[in-house]
């Protein structure tokens, strides 16, 4: 395991700790991980095409995150994180992308987005429930700037849809 696994790994696991009442956010981290290990176990033992199987390990988590995703948070972050991840294997395997190190640093800094996207829902979910009474009252401001991203979804998946 190198250093940046073992980083991702421990940003993981404080991401799970403060994400602990956000509903299905432990759901979505053990779905990245999955990903991550089998795309990741898939190219260390040198199997072909390692970006299309990274390409299709995301393209199940898009899927998944679609169908079962239920807020704005899930849909309009883990699902579009996890989208450009699908575009960025697919940019490495037409070589739009040519260095291997600018598609995993590319692939980093999304698993990284998915971490900060998930905890800063949860803090933010966290902060809005608690509101905070003193002479600087910075909660009402919450309140009113609408950034939360716990509302449902826009849309539902296209097999709920009532006609």
């Amino acid at each position: 395991m190198s250093e940046f696994q073992l980083a991702l790994l421990i940003g993981l696991i404080i991401t799970a700790l403060i994400s602990a009442r956000l509903p299905r956010a432990r759901l979505w981290l053990a779905c990245g991980a999955a990903s991550f290990v089998l795309s990741t176990a898939y190219a260390r033992y040198g199997l072909p095409h390692a970006p299309a199987f990274t390409l299709a390990c995301d393209a199940a988590l898009c899927l998944t995150v679609y169908f079962y995703g239920k807020e704005r948070w899930e849909i309009s972050g883990i699902y579009r994180i996890f989208q450009l991840s699908v575009l960025i294997s697919l940019f490495r395997l037409s070589n739009i992308i040519v260095d291997q190190w600018i598609y995993i640093v590319a692939l980093e800094i999304l698993n990284w987005a998915a971490l900060l996207l998930i905890s800063g829902t949860s803090i933010l979910d966290r902060a809005r429930a608690h509101e905070v009474h003193s002479d600087w009252n910075w909660s009402p401001h919450l309140h009113r700037s609408n950034i939360s991203l716990r509302k449902a979804r826009a849309q539902d998946p296209f097999h709920k849809v009532r006609h």
